[in-house]
């Protein structure tokens, strides 16, 4: 399958690491535009971006979604056909007519993350880990999303509030789906992987000393967990600059971070929907995607 925008050493990076991230997606100036038009809109909460008196909460959530201006002007060719390398061209639903010069889509909904946990030690949270999609039964061939993109609009940097994410968790997700071809909730999904899983078990809460650990970080954070499948996992932290986009893998673990920055993150979700059920018994070896190929290879199929 031909790549237009994300190199060989980025597709594999995201076939074992379950996402990667893609550097100036959509103009700088624009993301900054488009922070602005948000700052606006938190007037309504009495948040003034010149008076650091008036950012009350930790996190700030603007349950809507935007388009027009400077938002259309972020859906850029870029970001499509990147997103498209990972899931295959032509298969992502919003993706219109191939080959326009710019995609139509809003963008939200935004958890504007101002000072989440900061009051507390930087740790690895017990709390709040997921694979997206509540909003369908899950099975391994779901084509509900194809991809999580994570859309930047502020600086993010190190124990910013950056999406952490468990990498290699993908793989585990798909085994776990397809044990389950009768689908599952999201949730119960979760849940159940959760307890089965040792790794994740620790990681939730379930098993363990839980965030009082100090050593939480140093285990989960900057050593490598292999796990009895073979699927090495690791809890990383997501650093990005405005216009940037983090493409995940729709079944990577990730949660909220702690904010210790003193800088509100600026970010908001978008989904890619497939056309059509990812397909991991095509014709010719070379239409597989680099999602359908990282599931392939969890599943064990060469």
């Amino acid at each position: 399958m031909e790549n237009k925008v994300l190199t060989r050493e980025q597709i594999a990076h995201f076939i074992e690491r379950g996402w990667v991230k893609v550097e100036e997606a959509f103009p700088r100036e624009l993301a900054l535009e488009c922070q602005q038009f948000i700052w606006e809109k938190l007037a309504q909460f009495g948040v003034d971006r010149e008076d650091r008196g008036t950012w009350q909460r930790p996190m700030y959530y603007l349950r809507e979604a935007y388009d027009g201006g400077a938002f259309d002007r972020c859906n850029t060719v870029r970001m499509a056909d990147a997103i498209e390398d990972l899931t295959g061209h032509g298969r992502w639903i919003d993706r219109g007519v191939y080959g326009q010069e710019e995609v139509v889509s809003t963008w939200g909904w935004w958890p504007v993350n101002f000072a989440l946990g900061a009051d507390q030690p930087w740790t690895v949270p017990t709390g709040g880990w997921h694979w997206d999609g509540g909003h369908f039964r899950h099975y391994v061939d779901s084509p509900d999303q194809g991809l999580l993109c994570l859309c930047i609009f502020s600086e993010i940097g190190p124990r910013g509030g950056g999406t952490l994410i468990i990498e290699g968790s993908h793989k585990v997700v798909a085994k776990f789906l397809e044990k389950h071809p009768e689908g599952l909730e999201p949730q119960e999904g979760i849940d159940m992987l959760n307890l089965e899983h040792p790794y994740l078990s620790e990681l939730t809460g379930l098993t363990g000393a839980g965030e009082e650990d100090p050593e939480r970080v140093k285990r989960f954070m900057d050593e490598w967990h292999t796990d009895a499948d073979g699927f090495k996992l690791r809890v990383a932290e997501t650093t990005a600059s405005p216009g940037d986009i983090i493409l995940c893998h729709p079944f990577l673990y990730h949660t909220p971070s702690q904010n210790h920055s003193g800088s509100p993150r600026f970010m908001c979700n978008q989904k890619t929907p497939l056309k059509e059920r990812m397909n991991y018994d095509r014709a010719d070896p070379d239409d597989y995607s680099p999602v359908e190929i990282s599931i392939r290879q969890a599943l064990g199929r060469k």
